[in-house]
């Protein structure tokens, strides 16, 4: 994705600088870009999509960082408006012209990141596991009402629109590698797992049926500043 081009392209750049570690209690402002993939069920509803995010980071400990995350994402994919149903008056398929699909997240968590050696210059290997509340905005209107009856049906006559909006507790978990090119900047690669404990209830007429938990996973690269 070009975000994670420019993200790796940057990093290459700002880890040329002069020779130094990251110390104890530093603080640490971060910037990532991410390939969010679903999995599954979840993988039926949406496709990979860009994700975005700012975070906060502390050094706690020589191996182990403090991280709280905020991060923004718009799933692609969504493909009702190409999914049929089956109307069983006349045995025909049927498609929804005029549906609309959409799902963001909005959320916030905190991680640990525990390094497998005191932190130093070049590549650190490290663990990461975390804890928050995931936003989500699921939204579907336009779907033909497959539930008529009489002799011919009618596409304008549609199902009330279907919304989730909540915030579902998660659970990350990952690894990834801190490269730490001087005592202010740092690559971070990582890939990690989301188990996002929400609910998108189920369209079975379309072949799509509940989801619960949604899992996804992310490919994250991002840069980290610190003073």
């Amino acid at each position: 994705m070009r975000v994670l081009k420019m993200v790796f392209l940057i990093g290459a750049i700002l880890i040329a600088a002069p020779a130094g570690a990251i110390e104890l209690g530093q603080s640490g402002l971060g910037f990532f870009g991410s390939a969010h993939v679903p999995l599954f069920r979840f993988a039926e509803w949406y496709s990979a999509s860009p994700k975005l995010g700012v975070s906060y980071n502390y050094m706690a400990t020589p191996k182990i960082m403090a991280e709280v995350e905020y991060h923004y994402s718009a799933m692609r994919g969504g493909d009702l408006a190409a999914r049929s149903f089956t109307w069983p008056v006349d045995k025909q398929d049927y498609r929804s012209s005029n549906v609309d699909q959409s799902m963001s997240f909005n959320s916030l968590s905190a991680a640990g990141i525990l390094h497998l050696k005191n932190l130093e210059q070049g590549a650190n290997p490290y663990v990461i596991g975390g804890v928050g509340f995931f936003g989500f905005n699921n939204s579907v209107s336009g779907l033909v009402f497959p539930g008529q009856s009489g002799t011919s049906l009618d596409t304008t006559i549609h199902l009330p629109k279907t919304e989730e909006k909540t915030a579902a507790l998660t659970f990350s978990f990952g690894g990834g590698v801190s490269i730490v090119g001087s005592d202010r900047f740092m690559f971070d690669l990582r890939l990690r797992w989301n188990v996002i404990m929400g609910e998108i209830r189920p369209l079975e007429d379309w072949g799509l049926e509940k989801v619960f938990p949604m899992q996804a996973v992310d490919l994250t690269a991002g840069l980290k500043y610190f003073w």
